[in-house]
């Protein structure tokens, strides 16, 4: 009977996981053709998109599926020589997701803020070498110090049996590495994004409180074409704010919980694996949210994920157009 609940727990567990790490798969790998296959979409900007996507991608595929089977066993079943690779590939690629986001929040911030200087400040050769830069900074926060041990002296990722029955990679770090390394890839993006956020809210409502100040009642004149004020609204508070608030908002809900069980488990050692281990996963979704939050605001990105979302399935597109067919007939019934 114990046997039953278990292998009903471990299939309940594999296929929620499994649900989560082909979403995120899919997702980023419909950014990435999304950009590739439409020139509308070649911009400065979607290069820090597409480099953000294939982060989270290798997020979904290098780290969440040996995630998800240490979850499913309840042990590692690799080979041993990987567990420090593996963890290695998870510091490195959520910090570089988490650092994506921060520069893309910058380049956000120089597009409303200094929109007429923007393509002097943000060419294409800059955002490349930014990207560099961010990278760079992801593997020297990883690779370098768990594959020399730096994380933890007194640990160890080679022999997986030390500690107990079965081989588990589990990693443990010292308070010096999780201090530099959380602070230096989590807390800092944090409190940029959550800087620039202020900025762009504030030079939002500047914006359109001066517009304001040429409004009629119902309508704002610029120029010679009226444009509703409901519409300079929606472009200078609603598209500036709330969507940059979204950007902050899923970054810190997924990875705030994640950085203060980090810290708090090198001071005494008290949090639950359980609990732990749910706050990871809730850092790894910030990869499937990403693909969903920036992409999905944007016009453009709807146009293509709808054409490939009609095209894997054609029955979608023929329902489309029997309802708008349907509307039109109804709309055209002559009234007596």
């Amino acid at each position: 009977m114990a046997d039953t609940g278990v292998c009903f727990t471990s299939i309940a567990v594999g296929t929620t996981l499994g649900g989560i790490i082909l979403a995120t798969i899919v997702g980023n790998i419909l950014v990435v053709v999304a950009v590739s296959s439409n020139r509308v979409l070649h911009t400065v900007s979607n290069i820090f998109i597409v480099s953000l996507s294939l982060a989270d991608l290798l997020v979904g595929t290098v780290v969440m599926i040996p995630a998800m089977l240490n979850e499913i066993y309840g042990r590692w079943i690799l080979a041993p020589e990987f567990c420090s690779i593996w963890v290695s590939f998870d510091v490195m690629l959520t910090s570089a997701s988490i650092l994506n986001v921060s520069l893309i929040s910058f380049d956000r911030y120089l597009v409303i803020m200094r929109p007429l200087r923007y393509k002097s400040l943000m060419s294409t050769t800059k955002a490349l070498v930014l990207l560099s830069v961010i990278w760079f900074i992801a593997i020297m926060a990883s690779f370098l110090p768990i594959e020399n041990g730096w994380h933890y002296m007194e640990a160890t990722l080679e022999n997986l049996t030390a500690n107990s029955d079965t081989p588990q990679c589990i990693f443990v770090v010292s308070l010096p590495f999780a201090a530099t390394v959380s602070s230096l890839t989590i807390l800092l993006p944090i409190l940029i994004s959550f800087t620039l956020y202020y900025r762009i809210s504030k030079e939002a409502n500047r914006q359109f409180c001066l517009l304001r100040m040429l409004a009629t009642p119902g309508n704002v004149l610029l120029g010679m074409q009226k444009v509703p004020s409901k519409t300079v609204r929606e472009t200078f508070t609603r598209k500036a704010t709330i969507t940059l608030g979204i950007i902050v908002g899923a970054y810190v809900l997924t990875w705030a919980p994640f950085l203060t069980a980090n810290i708090v488990e090198v001071f005494c050692r008290c949090v639950p694996p359980k609990v732990f281990k749910v706050f990871v996963w809730l850092g790894y979704c910030n990869s499937l949210v990403n693909p969903i939050i920036y992409p999905l605001f944007m016009r453009d990105f709807r146009k293509v994920y709808f054409r490939f979302l009609f095209f894997c399935f054609p029955f979608l597109k023929a329902l489309k157009k029997y309802e708008r067919g349907h509307s039109e007939r109804h709309v055209n019934i002559p009234i007596k």
